[in-house]
């Protein structure tokens, strides 16, 4: 049975917030990362205010013999299987080029 027109949320009349009572919620509500406890939010907000530097590699094409290509291939492909040693040729051609002595 449905419920009387005066007994629905919709007849109610909602009290009327004060505009400092709202001033004070919205500036208690501020700046406020959403869904974050207190502490995580400090440390997102340190994390803000230090700006990391990111350096990408840029990419680089070069020509090798097709019997250094297959044993590039086979040491990734070894490296794969064995969970150790770098997993990529590119990761392969950077040891070799730190080894020499290039820093990046």
């Amino acid at each position: 049975m449905p419920k009387k027109s005066s007994e629905t949320a919709a007849s109610r009349k909602a009290a009327a917030a004060s505009p400092e009572a709202i001033d004070a919620l919205v500036n208690n509500l501020a700046d406020r990362p959403y869904g974050v406890g207190a502490v995580a939010a400090k440390a997102l907000e340190r994390q803000r205010q230090t700006p990391v530097p990111v350096v990408k590699a840029k990419p680089l094409s070069i020509s090798l013999p097709p019997s250094v290509i297959e044993q590039l291939e086979d040491t990734v492909r070894d490296n794969k299987r064995s969970g150790e040693g770098p997993r990529t040729i590119s990761a392969i051609v950077r040891e070799a080029l730190e080894a020499a002595g290039y820093r990046g």
